[in-house]
């Protein structure tokens, strides 16, 4: 009976490969749960998010949404010409998401006057005017729009 050394290789080739992705797994697993265990979560704090002129000009286009890190993240727009910032994330836990002409969480159509806001201001910093998002208290669903 012969062998064939071609297939003890081919052997040696599968199970080697097997190993190595079940130690990345195992690496990729152990750095999430060192990374996501612990106290409370990120803490949202204040965020600069540029020149007010510049910001209102490339709301002129439509909403866009910027990341305040960790569960920070929110949209960008123009709400009867304040700049408002919705949460990405809305008290129902739904993901909020611009679609071509309206605001939809969950797969349901929602107003801009029931979603959940960040405070926005415009402050001068440097002899400019900047907007400045607070991440840390969201205003509740309903409440008026921050004046900026």
């Amino acid at each position: 009976m012969a062998f064939d050394f071609r297939r003890k290789s081919d052997i040696k080739l599968l199970v080697g490969a097997t190993v190595a992705v079940l130690l990345v797994g195992f690496f990729i697993a152990g750095a999430m749960v060192v990374t996501t265990r612990g106290g409370s979560g990120p803490q949202c704090g204040q965020l600069n998010i540029g020149l007010a002129s510049a910001v209102r000009n490339s709301l002129t286009n439509g909403p866009y949404f910027q990341s305040g890190g960790g569960e920070c993240g929110f949209w960008l727009s123009l709400d009867n010409d304040d700049i408002v910032a919705f949460k990405a994330i809305q008290p129902s836990g739904c993901t909020l998401n611009w679609k071509l002409d309206h605001w939809e969480c969950g797969g349901d159509t929602v107003p801009s006057e029931r979603l959940a806001e960040y405070p926005v201001n415009i402050k001068t910093q440097h002899a400019v005017d900047v907007v400045i998002v607070n991440l840390g208290t969201p205003e509740p669903s309903g409440a008026p729009p921050t004046t900026s």
